[in-house]
């Protein structure tokens, strides 16, 4: 699980292959898309760069574990 303090992503990546779904925009996370992960272990969460970026505007914490 995340910590909530607060969580800082990774670098961009390109993502390699088809990954599921972002749980920000609810789209399917597909090989090329432009990601970041969250860099607190052991969650390394992924999400589009641009919903991730979006996101922490608002938030401070991981929008899959904002209790933890």
């Amino acid at each position: 699980p995340c910590l909530t303090t607060p969580p800082r992503p990774l670098p961009d990546d390109v993502l390699t292959k088809d990954a599921g779904e972002c749980v920000i925009c609810l789209e399917e996370l597909l090989q090329g898309d432009t990601i970041a992960r969250l860099a607190r272990l052991p969650c390394l969460c992924i999400y589009h760069k641009s919903c991730i970026d979006s996101w922490f505007e608002v938030n401070r914490s991981c929008p899959e574990h904002p209790s933890d």
